[in-house]
């Protein structure tokens, strides 16, 4: 019996052994992916990783679908996991509005916000826009951000005319925005009621002179003007109207994709206006808000605004089928010195059709 004692001890050792090998193995395949992963954040993101941990939050303004906001900030969560994000939604006149009254009351609450062409000339002035660098923008359009680097787009709207191919014949239907002046289309084109966003649009494109005069003369085709895109969007795909001039081309897509009997105008410009957004100057919690905005702007955070948005993005990389549709067409952006004139925009539209 003394004899296997040995034995028994030599089996144990071998077993703790291999157990070692084996573990100093798995350690070795686990960490590269560890040392990957931290070679990928430079030393600026570690800085903010490391600013943002300590502040622990994200607020975020802005108008926007519940599903697409919550999914892509539940994507930087999942980058970022020991931030907490905060989402205070509203209108863009709403949120301007906030934005002024919460900051002549020395009270400063967001980090990011989303707002409208028409508000970014006041925000400059009135210093509640924080001047960066927008590390991730250098290949996009100058279009598709300022060149002080207070704003960027966060998705652009191209806005279409739609007609209803049931009731049109692709040969029959307009090609230019002059066709849709000819007295056949008199009382069934629709068209939003608040027209002062999409005037400004062909003010950007044609100046204000050439603007007025168009609105004039598509006036005499007695346009029926409803509510918001979706209430008409469905009206044309029902018949009600045979044309619209004032369609989101994303939405037209979504409809075209669920067998509604609806196509688009490809006209020369076709219109678009972005939605910026902007770091709050006097962001409570600054080290993640420039951690967002640098996601965000990256390939990897369009991506995931695209994959759960299906809208055009301002980032080069990032292809979708309103990318792939636009393709050698003449887009005209709204630029914020024409949008300023959003009131005036407003009233000649109202002035016009609201008789």
């Amino acid at each position: 019996m003394s004899a296997d004692v040995p034995v028994a001890r030599k089996d144990g050792e071998m077993k703790n052994f291999l157990r070692s090998k084996i573990a100093a193995i798995l350690v070795l395949l686990v960490l590269p992916n560890v040392t990957s992963s931290q070679e990928t954040k430079t030393p600026r993101e570690l800085s903010l990783i490391e600013g943002a941990k300590k502040e622990g939050k994200l607020v975020y303004w802005g108008a926007g679908n519940a599903k697409e906001v919550e999914s892509f900030l539940a994507k930087f969560r999942q980058r970022y996991p020991f931030i907490k994000t905060e989402w205070w939604r509203a209108a863009a006149g709403a949120l301007h509005q906030k934005t002024l009254s919460e900051a002549r009351a020395g009270a400063h609450n967001v980090d990011v916000s989303v707002t409208d062409m028409e508000y970014l000339q006041e925000l400059k002035k009135t210093g509640l826009m924080k001047r960066y660098e927008w590390h991730n923008t250098k290949g996009w359009s100058p279009a598709h951000k300022d060149p002080d680097g207070y704003w960027v787009y966060r998705n652009i709207i191209p806005t279409m005319i739609g007609y209803n191919t049931t009731l049109v014949s692709a040969a029959d239907a307009p090609k230019t925005w002059e066709h849709v002046l000819d007295p056949k289309w008199k009382g069934a084109i629709s068209m939003t009621k608040d027209g002062g966003e999409w005037s400004l649009q062909l003010w950007a494109a044609w100046g204000k002179e050439k603007m007025i005069s168009y609105l004039k003369r598509l006036s005499r085709n007695n346009l029926v003007l409803g509510e918001g895109g979706t209430a008409r969007i469905e009206m044309l795909a029902a018949g009600a109207s045979k044309i619209d001039m004032e369609l989101n081309l994303n939405r037209i897509m979504d409809y075209q994709e669920k067998g509604a009997p609806l196509e688009w105008v490809r006209t020369n410009p076709v219109l678009a206006i972005g939605n910026p957004f902007f770091i709050a100057e006097h962001a409570p919690h600054p080290n993640a808000a420039m951690l967002f905005a640098d996601w965000f702007t990256s390939l990897e955070g369009g991506q995931a605004y695209y994959d759960v948005s299906g809208k055009l993005l301002p980032h080069p990389g990032i292809k979708g089928r309103i990318s792939e549709a636009l393709k050698g067409l003449n887009v005209v952006y709204t630029p914020a010195e024409i949008a300023v004139h959003g009131n005036e925009a407003n009233k000649i539209f109202k002035d016009i059709f609201w008789k």
